[in-house]
């Protein structure tokens, strides 16, 4: 009795991954090429595609490292691992994690990856509308009282290194400075205005001021919260400039959204 088909689609898919040797009773077995180099040819094809696929989602690291270099870790990462989605926009999102703990000498490695992959989420984040000025000058004072979050495409991250003068000066083709582990971490800002993912370096206040919204704090608590760590007339200012930005840049969504 033939084998059901899923049993073989598991089989062959081991003999892709895994090397299942097993498995090549599967593939016709000829003088013409012969079962054991079919299956060299399917497991290379299928390799180069995800590493083709790291690429695509890391196009900074790849400009970083070069071909060469990109080809010999993303390999490394496929063989470790192998794909668990249908959606390959999904494969890769633990390149970062796996840089950080095979290459722990070359911090910036991760944090290129880690932005890389911020910046493609952004792109892709779902359609949730912005609160932008418009929406808050139609629901006058109540806004203040109602909690809020970063927007889907929004995210914060922490940087040890000059990761964004890194990104920048790869994007625009020059020649990159050399890699700084900063004296202080600082934080950075990722998120999408239109079609177009951005990110810009924070001060420290203002990262821990969207890390509290994206908490779902609401403006008037955080407004007490500022007022208290660096006095009223400077919070007054800083939230007044951060309040316009935030609102221009499409960086906040109302809670209920989610």
């Amino acid at each position: 009795m033939p084998e059901p088909l899923r049993e073989v689609q598991r089989r062959f898919l081991a003999a892709i991954v895994d090397g299942d040797a097993d498995a090549g009773a599967l593939i016709v077995d000829d003088a013409r090429v012969g079962a054991a180099k079919r299956l060299a040819i399917y497991r290379n094809n299928y390799r180069a595609s995800l590493t083709g696929v790291l690429a695509d989602h890391y196009e900074r690291l790849h400009a970083w490292l070069g071909d060469e270099q990109f080809d010999n870790v993303a390999c490394a990462y496929v063989a470790a691992h192998p794909s668990t989605t249908r959606n390959l926009r999904h494969y890769g999102g633990g390149f970062a994690a796996f840089l950080a703990e095979h290459f722990p000498d070359d911090g910036e490695l991760a944090e290129l990856a880690r932005l890389d992959w911020a910046l493609r989420a952004a792109f892709d984040a779902p359609d949730v509308p912005a609160l932008d000025a418009v929406r808050v000058t139609g629901l006058g004072e109540t806004w203040l009282d109602q909690p809020l979050r970063l927007h889907p495409s929004a995210s914060l991250l922490s940087a040890r290194f000059n990761v964004a003068a890194l990104w920048r000066a790869l994007d625009d083709g020059e020649e990159p400075p050399e890699p700084v582990e900063l004296t202080e971490p600082i934080a950075l800002l990722v998120w999408r205005n239109g079609l177009q993912p951005h990110f810009r370096s924070l001060s420290e206040i203002e990262a821990r001021a969207l890390a509290r919204l994206e908490a779902g704090a609401t403006f008037t608590g955080l407004s007490a919260h500022v007022i208290e760590a660096v006095g009223e007339a400077a919070a007054m200012e800083e939230l007044a400039g951060w309040l316009g930005q935030w609102l221009a840049d499409g960086v906040l969504a109302e809670h209920r959204h989610y």
